[in-house]
């Protein structure tokens, strides 16, 4: 079995740190490093991650004085210091089922048999949002996940960080992370995406806790319209779609470059709403509704 390092950013996290590491350690695949990285917490966050460390040898807390770095340049540091094979994500406050690793590991295993270890893949699964007051729980995923056409990450966020695992040749890749990667989690779903695989499992495989302390929480139940509606109007993702173009405009397939020339059609702003239009419905981009009213009316 090939070791896997769990990359875990915190940051003022203590209130459910300790569940999150219970169910990471308790895994059903055991071989697993929790590197984790602390981001400057003014809590008992610290605190518990060495009583962990002393607990379980599983468990590392890097010690770098870099201070703090954002939750975006945190996982790069972690993902510099992962030396295994695979990495897997993970935020201080959800809680893995017992099964996550083994489910992930297992198909990325299955993949490289077919196209080699030097292909980056992604993999990843889909989840549950756990509101932390009411305890009721929804799925994460939109149908966009399931779709495996490039196109459809275009103008779709469906890549939920924390049920990442990729290979390490994702990772080199991946590193070092440009100015132009606002989150993680998009930017390795797009490298995948662009020069490689990513494979989605239909179950859920951890409770994303849904509270007022973290980022997602503190804008309630428009999760969905933050992480998948908003995301085509963000000039920080187009221009990182665009530093991946440049990055890789040798070695991405010839229908893919294709596709590529449709989407900046569709957001050149020098172009009219309806031409833009005209070439996201000529080309059946995926796309929702209220994106394509949102196109018109904004531009």
């Amino acid at each position: 079995m090939n070791k896997i390092d769990i990359l875990l950013a915190t940051y003022n996290g203590s209130q459910y740190l300790p569940e999150q590491l219970d169910s990471i350690l308790n895994q059903s695949y055991g071989n697993i490093n929790v590197i984790i990285r602390d981001d400057g917490s003014s809590d008992n966050t610290v605190m518990i991650i060495k009583e962990y460390e002393q607990k379980d040898n599983r468990v590392k807390l890097l010690n770098d004085n870099l201070g703090n770095l954002g939750f975006v340049r945190n996982f790069e540091e972690l993902m510099k210091n992962s030396t295994s094979e695979y990495l897997m994500f993970s935020d201080q406050d959800d809680i893995w089922y017992n099964n996550k690793v083994e489910t992930s590991y297992t198909r990325i295993k299955a993949i490289e048999e077919i196209n080699g270890k030097s292909c980056p893949i992604l993999v990843h699964t889909n989840s549950r949002i756990m509101n932390y007051e009411t305890r009721t729980k929804s799925l994460f995923i939109s149908n966009y996940a399931k779709k495996s056409s490039f196109e459809n990450s275009f103008f779709n966020f469906f890549v939920q960080g924390s049920t990442i695992l990729i290979n390490k040749s994702l990772k080199r890749e991946a590193l070092p992370f440009s100015k132009e990667v606002y989150l993680h989690d998009r930017y390795l779903h797009l490298i995948a995406e662009f020069v490689g695989v990513r494979s989605y499992i239909d179950k859920p495989t951890m409770d994303y806790r849904q509270h007022s302390n973290n980022e997602i929480g503190s804008r309630g139940t428009n999760i969905i319209k933050r992480l998948i509606f908003d995301r085509y109007f963000n000039q920080e993702d187009k221009i990182l779609f665009n530093y991946l173009h440049n990055c890789y405009k040798n070695k991405i397939q010839n229908s893919k470059i294709e596709k590529i020339n449709i989407f900046f059609n569709i957001i050149n702003t020098n172009s009219s709403r309806f031409k833009r239009m005209y070439w996201c419905l000529k080309n059946e981009i995926p796309m929702s509704f209220k994106k394509k009213v949102f196109l018109i009316i904004k531009g």
